[in-house]
């Protein structure tokens, strides 16, 4: 049977020996203290690797584990593999046989599904044939269901998902426009299995979708929060809580979640034409990330769920800076958000579990997610700090 499989992999997945740990390289343009830089990434592993072996909300657990691959391809450390390809078989078991994932909280978001789905992105070069193929046919089961259930519009906008009660009780589709899951299942997961498949088809749902998120940005290059079913409404004139939701509330958190799928596509799509119309579009949006910068080097309001997700943005400047335009400014930002990062007491602050950031609500004392959040996105941005493009390498 072995040897069938070998025959029946797609395009794409791979039929050699596992890889070893990359070699480390020259130091990053983007380190403002390579050293210190690599004792914060080393400190983050080895907390994740003890603490975090089982995170329920998936869309955290995956940037979680994808800190880990990153971890053990700069460190060596075999343990980092071992605990993200077991979060990995766990997800695998998760999967609803209609082929979705519950996102660990309520609602089933595609935009959490195709961040958790970034894990298996980023094994499948790390494990062998078999499990390249339990990964596959998990997210072909994924999107065949998103085709055949209706959850990609006309404008070629990604659905949000499903409604389904707290314990997973699916009560309804949820097939609004939705600008963070067309940004992570529309242009990163349905671009991984092109990249894999090479079907067409599943190229042009991709780039549809990026194309439907960069029509609704501003001429500042902001990026609006779209998604009707939490009143956030493109086009709707005259009403400030709407635009605020739209252009005020998440625009950093978009930017981060967008530019994930953004760069999957660029780096992937194979297409020439089609990636630099989108370099082009995206253009005013990445001068506007340069031009609103704190002073400290974070962005966002400071402590804001805004501010929780946007350590992406971090990877979507290295992006574009190692592939469209070398600008100065660009490594300038990145070193200063790096800066911001290795003060203590900044990165208490700024929500890092390994700083001493609380994961309990101070005032409640529940679980707070918000510090999780920021945690596991900061992780995938300081690996890409490390060594650039760490965690879009498929």
């Amino acid at each position: 049977m072995r040897g069938i499989w070998v025959c029946l992999l797609p395009v794409g997945l791979l039929a050699s020996p596992l890889p070893s740990a990359a070699p480390p390289k020259e130091a990053s343009p983007f380190c403002s203290d390579s050293e210190a830089t690599r004792r914060f990434l080393k400190e983050l592993c080895d907390f994740i690797s003890k603490e975090k072996q089982d995170v329920p909300t998936i869309f955290i657990g995956g940037y979680y584990m994808r800190t880990l691959v990153a971890g053990y391809e700069i460190f060596g450390e075999r343990r980092y593999l071992d605990v993200a390809i077991a979060y990995a078989d766990n997800l695998l078991k998760k999967q609803s046989p209609r082929g979705y994932w519950g996102t660990g909280y309520g609602n089933i978001y595609l935009a959490d599904t195709g961040s958790a789905l970034g894990l298996f992105l980023v094994l499948s070069k790390h494990v062998a044939k078999e499990k390249q193929k339990e990964y596959f046919d998990a997210i072909q089961r994924y999107v065949t269901a998103i085709e055949t259930d209706g959850l990609i519009n006309s404008s070629g906008a990604i659905g949000t998902g499903w409604r389904a009660t707290k314990d997973g009780t699916i009560t309804g589709p949820y097939k609004d426009e939705y600008t963070i899951s067309s940004g992570l299942t529309g242009a990163q997961i349905f671009t991984w299995m092109h990249h894999t498949t090479k079907n067409e088809k599943y190229r042009q749902v991709a780039v549809s979708a990026l194309r439907w998120i960069l029509s609704t940005m501003r001429e500042d290059g902001v990026i609006p929060y779209v998604l009707a079913g939490e009143g956030t409404v493109l086009g709707k004139k005259g009403d400030p809580k709407n635009d605020q939701g739209l252009w005020e509330r998440w625009p950093y958190c978009t930017s981060a979640y967008v530019g994930e799928g953004l760069l999957s596509f660029d780096l992937y799509c194979a297409q020439a034409e089609w990636k630099a119309e989108i370099r082009k579009k995206i253009k005013p949006h990445i001068e506007w990330l340069l031009r609103t910068q704190n002073p400290d080097g974070a962005w966002t309001v400071k402590g804001s769920q805004d501010q929780k997700r946007s350590p992406g943005v971090v990877n979507f400047l290295i992006w574009y800076h190692q592939n469209v335009d070398k600008d100065p400014r660009i490594v300038a930002a990145v070193r200063k958000f790096n800066q911001f990062l290795l003060i203590p007491d900044r990165a208490k602050a700024f929500g890092i579990l390994t700083a001493g950031g609380q994961s309990l609500d101070p005032k409640t004392g529940k679980a707070y997610l918000g510090n999780d959040i920021i945690t596991s996105l900061t992780g995938r941005a300081v690996a890409d700090i490390l060594s650039p493009g760490i965690d879009s390498k498929w």
